[in-house]
């Protein structure tokens, strides 16, 4: 008994499956390509075109230019202060307030900023009508968010014995330091200053401050 004979089409159609077969058995590790598109214009070498792409996430971009350096720009600077403070000596002591004034040239680099100029200040006893009186030169070094300053000069009607009205002219300066912030062109200082002066018949007088100052400038 004779199967029914193929059509004029299966030829072709069951080779098709057995060259698929043959082609997998000489290379079994080849898979059927997928198109995926043509490349796009800017990963193709125009110099030349059958170069491997060019992989945009590991170029290199434009090289940085050097940061300009930092110099020192200077100007002229102002500052106002109020400082609670008390006078030692080896009888007591006499509390009272100081103002200080002060101005002169900053010079700033970054958070680094140094000023030098002379400080006048007034002080007032509680108990004593005449204020005291007296000029330092100073220079302040401020780094960051804390400052340091130092002085030296002259003064006069600074209490050196319990008798609040027995003061000579003297001569002596002051150290000191504490936090500082700043908001654009204004600096307040927040700090502790030591002064030492000594009067025309040796007498020592040793005042501690608390100082509050606002500072213009740069």
């Amino acid at each position: 008994m004779v199967g029914p004979r193929a059509g004029p089409h299966a030829g072709p159609m069951a080779l098709t499956p057995a060259i698929y077969t043959m082609l997998l058995l000489c290379d079994p590790a080849s898979e059927p390509e997928t198109f995926v598109g043509p490349l796009p214009a800017e990963a193709i070498d125009d110099e030349d075109p059958l170069a491997m792409p060019r992989d945009h996430a590991f170029e290199s971009g434009p090289a940085s230019e050097p940061e300009p350096e930092r110099t020192w720009d200077g100007g002229m600077y102002f500052t106002a202060g109020l400082a609670p403070m008390s006078t030692l000596t080896t009888e007591g002591f006499h509390p009272g307030l100081r103002f200080d004034v002060e101005t002169g040239m900053a010079w700033q680099r970054g958070r680094a900023k140094v000023l030098f100029g002379p400080d006048i200040h007034v002080l007032q006893y509680f108990g004593r009508k005449k204020p005291g009186f007296g000029v330092d030169a100073m220079a302040t070094l401020s780094l960051k968010h804390v400052y340091a300053r130092v002085g030296a000069g002259t003064a006069m009607r600074i209490p050196t014995r319990r008798d609040i009205h027995d003061t000579r002219p003297m001569m002596g300066g002051l150290v000191g330091g504490g936090l500082v912030g700043r908001i654009d062109e204004v600096e307040g200082r927040l700090g502790v200053d030591y002064d030492v002066r000594i009067d025309t018949t040796g007498r020592i007088a040793q005042t501690v401050l608390v100082t509050m100052r606002v500072s213009f400038g740069p």
